[in-house]
């Protein structure tokens, strides 16, 4: 239910810092430790949990649905462990929001920007949808009559087709979408499938001819492959490893690799589209995921080992070869400006949390690193103008938590006594916050609070420096950003201003996507 006043309250980096308490981190332990390991049996059982979804469609044996049974408790009692260290509470939390209403507010993004502009959902059926900002416009992309269950929706950089990975009960495969404009499903064009080797990850390169993906490999690992968009050519095989990580250049070309998480034998490489290396073993990668190329193409940024278990920042200048280490830290994430050669980046323990941290900024042509946010901050993404950063914490529920009903339009967010940690499922408590900071000014701006999917907190949000680089959550004119949230026990898509005011619920769905056009 949606509150009188809307969420969007000024922030100041230098308020927002967190005092340190044995009792909060071991919550904030709790969290992690939990995330992770529904994390990882994601990741591994993907294409187990949509076998067991697509056999259950095709009603199969009672064998099947009792195992489907099982994992489901065992999700749900994972989920259950990381809020019971604090008392027993009562019906979920909802969006803090604005106007007690269950139609979209007079405050939409604006429906009148050149270019695609349209949103890709998929709901609770497991298909894909397509709409407008506003809601309108509604197409359906696939048909839940093939059997097969789709996931994570990505845009080519052109706006002209979606990637969707589809698994059946016989396998898994990427497909392709034109987003067509008519009331029946789009022809489906299945450009990979296997019966073994499901893929599980997309990611469409900047000129959108090619699509690279991961997909499972022999011996637990993971195969990084390439095939032409429109499946005019076989995938080809680029790289192995576990896990596996990477960003493209702005030619679609090349690819910057990263496979392994800081052990002496992983890879961190340039390589072509044939798999050949075009800069091999460029450092000994440190404790960190995804790689950054710069825009244009000239810098490379990632972590490489230190001794001691330490990891340091590090930036290639590709024209002169100087090879430029910044700040010392034990684990990293790292994202690229769109349009500067600035790095945003947070950073935390490897025994504690790893990537979660203080946000910060790297300006390469000055040197200068600075502080955007003090929080403990779980993900980051740039918008599109290079001008803004979105940022996901914990939820506090604390006397210094602000929510709509209660708290003034710009009241400002002191001091905190404690480090952020699972907040309690009661109303007016939520998981998580979305908020925004502009990186010139470092003016901060808390959007909203909110309860996530279950996609997005368990595949999704660990994996964000990735996603960022290939599924997009911002509109295309930095005005907006689409979130999944769960709202009185059901999982609604949102669309969140982002210079504050009233998000707008969307549809209902899982997770969704914003075109970059």
């Amino acid at each position: 239910m949606y509150d009188d006043e809307p969420l969007s309250e000024p922030l100041n980096a230098d308020l927002l810092e967190f005092d340190e308490t044995a009792s909060n981190s071991r919550l904030r332990s709790c969290l992690f430790t939990v995330i992770s390991l529904v994390v990882i049996a994601s990741l591994l059982g993907s294409s187990v949990v949509a076998f067991f979804i697509v056999r259950d469609r095709a009603t199969q044996t009672m064998s099947a649905a009792a195992a489907t049974m099982v994992a489901t408790a065992a999700l749900s009692l994972e989920l259950e462990e990381a809020a019971t260290d604090a008392p027993p509470t009562a019906a979920p939390a909802t969006i803090v929001a604005a106007v007690p209403t269950s139609a979209p507010v007079s405050d939409k993004p604006a429906s009148a920007v050149p270019g695609i502009n349209r949103i890709a959902i998929v709901n609770g059926e497991g298909q894909i949808e397509t709409l407008s900002p506003t809601g309108e416009d509604r197409r359906s992309v696939t048909d839940d009559d093939d059997n097969i269950f789709f996931q994570f929706p990505t845009w080519s950089p052109d706006g002209s087709r979606i990637a969707v990975i589809g698994s059946r009960f016989t396998g898994g495969g990427v497909y392709v979408f034109e987003d067509a404009e008519t009331e029946l499903p789009a022809v489906q064009s299945e450009v990979y499938f296997s019966a073994d080797e499901t893929p599980f990850y997309l990611y469409w390169s900047p000129d959108s001819s090619h699509l690279a993906f991961l997909a499972n490999h022999e011996r637990n690992s993971m195969g990084l492959n390439v095939i032409a968009g429109d499946g005019a050519t076989d995938s080809r095989l680029l790289a192995t490893g576990s896990p596996m990580y990477w960003d493209w250049t702005d030619d679609g070309r090349r690819l910057l690799i990263h496979s392994g998480q800081g052990r002496a034998r992983d890879t961190l490489a340039l390589i072509d589209l044939q798999g050949a290396a075009q800069a091999d073993n460029l450092a000994t990668p440190g404790y960190f995921q995804a790689p950054g190329v710069a825009s244009g193409d000239r810098y490379l940024a990632f972590a490489e080992q230190e001794s001691g278990g330490l990891s340091t920042l590090v930036i290639v200048d590709t024209q002169t070869g100087e090879h430029r280490p910044y700040e010392q830290v034990g684990s990293l994430a790292l994202s690229w400006s769109p349009t500067e050669d600035r790095l945003a980046f947070t950073n935390g323990s490897i025994e504690g949390h790893p990537f979660w941290g203080a946000l910060r900024l790297l300006d390469v042509s000055t040197g200068e690193t600075r502080v955007l946010s003090r929080q403990t901050v779980l993900a980051f993404f740039w918008s599109p103008d290079g001008r803004s950063i979105a940022f996901i914490t914990i939820g506090r529920d604390d006397e210094d938590s602000i929510h709509a009903s209660t708290a003034p339009k710009t009241r400002r967010v002191g001091r905190l006594t404690s480090q952020p940690a699972m907040p309690v499922q009661q109303p007016g408590q939520n998981y998580l916050t979305l908020s925004i900071v502009d990186v010139d000014t470092g003016e901060g701006l808390r959007l909203l609070d909110f309860e996530p999917t279950a996609t997005y907190l368990t595949q999704f949000l660990p994996f964000f420096d990735q996603y960022a680089l290939s599924h997009r959550i911002w509109s295309p004119d930095s005005n907006a950003l689409v979130l999944p949230v769960r709202e009185e026990g059901v999982n609604m898509v949102v669309v969140v201003p982002a210079r504050g005011g009233r998000p707008h619920r969307l549809a209902e769905g899982d997770i969704a996507f914003w075109s970059q056009q």
